[in-house]
């Protein structure tokens, strides 16, 4: 079996590990938050695959990286294809049509088969390439006879005497022949198209049809009828003119006006173009019959077996054999419903996800590298297990797989796990066990194999007493116009598949208790990427400290200012690296960096950092973890609370002079939630969106305690999410299908309504890592 291997890997919290990762496999690597895993798989495995593809890339221009690897690579590393942990932020306009390539795909056939609307008269014309003319002569029978006819731009008795002084007398008036050099013409008529010539198809006639062809444009720019005797006719235009009315229409897809090709206002569709971003002529011009606006109003499923049954021009099959691949990845993944004008802000958490996982595996590929961070977000059991069957079809097209994963039912399916911790941040970065899963399974020494063989359990399940008043706890608020029960100061749960409209629902539901006054604090499924903060200044607790430190004596005998002890301002950062913590060297095509000398990675300017306190330089106070601050500044009111909700939350190892971009997808998740809810605000109901994302079995541990934390201080919860580990940390459950609710219960009773024998197995396996 071929082996990736790896020696003294360093990155970020990693301590020098060793190891051996099996290709052509489904390996999972999970550990606690912080453990070090997107450390591993994505800052070493995908970085060092970037930084080879970009000294492929640039093999032309000399390049001298004075870097040292943070890891060595024993083994050959086949091309990565990374996808990190989240939701992607997109541009919130743009449409599944443009990520899959089906406004491009459309306008290939457009091309080949549109035809255009004309903008003064409403007539629909083509244009054809001159290419495809001759091609098109060239592929009819030996011995076929047409009249070459010309529409003319002009009827008037002027323009017409001027055609028959040039020797043009032949014409086709109202479907007879007309030569004008004998006959007048007639007082009234419909129709009138100069006889050009009479054609017979022989092997040496190319070179006349091709004379007519040079005539017509220099008469009529180039529109022609060609009329065969049997009766059909053939249009063909060499310049975009109508045929009826000669006046010249539009050939590009261009932008609509009015909303500038967003689609949308604020979210709100444009009158003018419907979503679909593209001027109203070229909507309303037509595709094989159909306007362009019902194609792109097709959803995804009608789109493909539309275009199965086209027969595709040579030149563009294999354009649509890589959309074909692409459309069947879709179909199969069951967002076949979508449309190519769907933007991606009306989009959920999970359709997003399996958009992302369509473009990495909607292209055909083998020998590639597969790196997924937590790919499951979002996504239902069943969804789930179609991405366990995509991933296997993948790796059989001679591909490898790692995965950074929490959920046990990917780690109970794959081929060879990796467990990093034994916890996060500076007591994480060692690797406990790396095997087959047979092998790693067999002896629960380790958290994950602790959990996945049943001696480890989460907190009980949710028990509702006897004695309990359900007129008292529970909570009517109207939805849309339906009553919808919460149970206050409880665990609520909006549960439902991917694509059931649960996100849509949550959102009503956050109006609803707006609209009644009560005060919310909403949390939503989104990282911190981007920031670059440290967490001593990201959590408040800087604030808190700064106030004390501007009063310090020899504070005062410096002369330093507010300004003097911020992260933003000229007078508060290093003057070295301007408070980035760190040097930065940038190209048209390449970034490095190294930690500042000056500061250290502190951003501070050196007075600031040197002052004193209880014994510490500032310095070295950033050097303490969340928890160890407490040491000496636990007498501080404000900074103790802080600390409490960070150790609550499991996160009092991080240290406070450390990047928001150092952390996991999981630390950034909980310090986001910490954020929020040290904010001054106050409420009485917490709105959570897939608040288990990046998160392994034990933190949930903490999870689940913070949340009873929370009913004891009167708080009403409401999560969001489709992972069935949360149900059995709830205690209401509302279950919804099609936008609303289907199930509106205790979970102990939504258990009992379970019909569906396999979905009914697949909850009860998450239900095993909970106490009964």
């Amino acid at each position: 079996m071929p082996y990736l291997e790896l020696k003294e890997v360093y990155t970020h919290n990693l301590k020098g590990i060793d190891l051996k990762i099996p290709l052509n496999s489904l390996v999972v690597i999970t550990g606690p938050s912080g453990s070090g895993k997107s450390s591993l798989a994505i800052n070493t495995i995908a970085e060092e695959g970037k930084n080879r593809l970009f000294q492929i890339l640039n093999y032309s221009q000399e390049v001298s990286l004075d870097i040292v690897s943070k890891a060595k690579f024993i083994s050959p590393l086949p091309p990565v294809i990374a996808m990190t942990q989240g939701v992607k932020h997109w541009h919130p306009y743009k449409t599944i049509g443009e990520f899959l390539f089906l406004y491009q795909t459309l306008r290939l056939l457009f091309e080949e088969f549109g035809e255009y609307k004309c903008p003064a008269c409403g007539e629909f014309n083509k244009v054809t390439a001159l290419n495809k003319i001759i091609k098109w002569y060239q592929n009819l029978e030996e011995g076929e006879k047409f009249y070459f006819l010309l529409p003319l731009p002009e009827s008037t008795p002027k323009a017409l005497e001027f055609l028959i002084s040039q020797g043009y007398t032949k014409y086709i008036i109202d479907d007879k022949e007309f030569d004008l050099s004998e006959k007048s013409i007639p007082d009234k008529f419909e129709k009138i198209y100069l006889l050009l010539d009479r054609m017979i198809k022989e092997e040496r006639s190319i070179e006349r049809f091709l004379e007519n062809l040079r005539v017509s444009q220099s008469l009529n720019q180039g529109r022609i009828i060609l009329k065969f005797l049997e009766g059909k006719e053939y249009f063909f235009n060499l310049k975009p003119l109508c045929l009826k009315c000669g006046a010249q229409f539009l050939t590009e897809w261009i932008k609509c006006r009015s909303c500038k090709g967003y689609g949308y206002k604020g979210k709100e569709v444009c009158e003018d173009c419907g979503g679909l971003k593209i001027t109203s002529t070229i909507l309303e011009s037509k595709l094989l019959g159909e306007p362009i606006k019902e194609w792109l109003n097709l959803s995804i499923k009608e789109l493909y077996y539309t275009l199965k049954k086209l027969s595709i021009p040579e030149g563009l099959k294999s354009w649509f054999e890589s959309i074909f691949f692409k459309l069947e990845k879709a179909l199969f993944l069951e967002i076949n419903y979508l449309k190519p004008s769907t933007p991606v802000f009306s989009l959920s958490v999970g359709e997003r996800k399996l958009l992302e996982l369509l473009l990495i595996f909607g292209i055909n590929l083998n020998k590639v590298l597969y790196i997924l961070d937590e790919p499951t977000l979002g996504l239902d059991i069943e969804k789930k297990k179609k991405l366990l069957t995509l991933l296997r079809d993948i790796i059989e097209n001679d591909n490898s797989v790692i995965l950074i994963e929490h959920d046990p039912y990917i780690i109970e399916n794959a081929d060879y796990i990796i467990e990093l911790g034994p916890e996060g941040g500076e007591k994480g970065g060692y690797l406990i066990k790396a095997d087959l899963k047979e092998e790693f399974l067999k002896k629960p020494d380790t958290l994950t194999s602790q959990y996945l063989k049943g001696k480890r359990k989460l907190r009980d399940l949710p028990l509702i007493s006897k004695n309990f008043s359900k007129e008292k706890e529970l909570i009517e608020i109207i939805v849309e116009g339906q009553k919808i029960n919460l149970l206050k100061y409880g665990i609520n749960l909006i549960y439902g598949k991917t694509s059931s409209k649960k996100t849509l629902f949550f959102e009503k539901l956050n109006e609803s208790l707006e609209k009644e006054g009560e005060k919310i604090l909403k949390v939503e499924a989104k990282e911190l990427k981007g920031r670059d903060d440290l967490i001593i200044s990201y959590t408040g607790i800087w604030d808190n400290l700064r106030e004390i430190l501007i009063k310090l004596p020899s504070a005062r005998i410096k002369g330093l200012t507010q300004r003097n002890f911020s992260f933003y301002t000229k007078e508060g950062v290093c003057s070295s690296c301007k408070g980035k913590g760190k040097k930065i060297w940038e190209t048209e095509n390449l970034k490095l960096s190294s930690i500042c000398e000056e500061c250290f990675g502190k951003r501070l300017n050196s007075e600031v950092l040197n002052l004193t306190y209880k014994g510490f330089k500032i310095s070295e106070i950033l050097d303490f973890t969340i928890e160890e601050i407490l040491s000496i500044l636990g007498g501080i009111y404000q900074i103790k609370e802080k600390v409490q909700l960070l150790k609550e939350l499991n996160l009092s190892y991080l240290k406070l002079g450390q990047s928001i971009e150092e952390l996991s997808g999981g630390e950034r998740n909980r310090l986001f939630i910490a954020r929020k809810l040290l904010s001054n605000v106050k409420f009485n109901y917490l709105l959570l969106e897939y608040p288990l994302q990046g998160l392994h079995l034990e933190d949930i541990k903490y999870f689940a305690d913070w949340l009873n934390t929370l009913k004891r201080k009167n708080i009403t919860v409401v999560i969001l999410d489709t992972n069935l580990l949360t149900l059995f940390l709830s205690e209401w459950i509302i279950e919804i299908e099609k936008g609303r609710p289907y199930f509106i219960g205790y979970s102990k009773d939504w258990l009992k309504t379970l019909k569906d024998k396999n979905f009914k197995e697949e909850t009860l396996f998450y239900q095993k890592f909970f106490n009964k």
